[in-house]
């Protein structure tokens, strides 16, 4: 109890700074919008799956009273691109050299996976190699053939 006390003015201080960034037909969870440090950082990764998804139900629900008026008329709901699988198995599309923040990893299967980390991965040129995309709790995380190291990445291009 007192942990979440001590959790709960955190919350309120990130949810007043991401907020005003929710669009009302945003779908994408805290944990894909925020990079995997600061997700950590602010103690977020401490909170209960219950609490996790109590808090992105909220900025879901009040999120759109923050955002600006758009006058664009809102998609078809056949125009939503499908969810992807919780696991993806594919290969990059071309050359792999490693990747850093922002970096849009482009696969052969034509998922587009923007990386979230501030840690960078430099690697040598590598022709197509073979990547796995999976889905946790924290989030989505990509691994490469033959790396150790694993990359938090949020579907791009939406």
């Amino acid at each position: 109890m007192t942990r979440t006390i001590r959790i709960l003015p955190l919350c309120a201080l990130l949810l007043a700074c991401v907020a005003p960034h929710v669009r009302a037909d945003d779908t994408s969870t805290l944990e894909e919008r925020m990079s995997f440090k600061d997700f950590t950082r602010f103690g977020l990764d401490k909170l209960s799956p219950d609490q996790m998804r109590g808090l992105n139900e909220w900025m879901k629900a009040h999120g759109q009273d923050c955002a600006p008026a758009t006058s664009a008329a809102p998609a078809a709901a056949s125009a939503q691109p499908a969810a992807p699988p919780d696991r993806v198995k594919s290969h990059i599309a071309g050359d792999f050299s490693g990747w850093e923040q922002g970096t849009v990893l482009v696969l052969e299967n034509g998922q587009k996976w923007e990386v979230r980390d501030d840690d960078p991965l430099i690697a040598s040129r590598e022709k197509s190699p073979a990547v796995t995309i999976e889905k946790g709790l924290l989030g989505w995380t990509l691994s490469v053939a033959g790396h150790p190291e694993i990359a938090h990445v949020i579907p791009a291009g939406k």
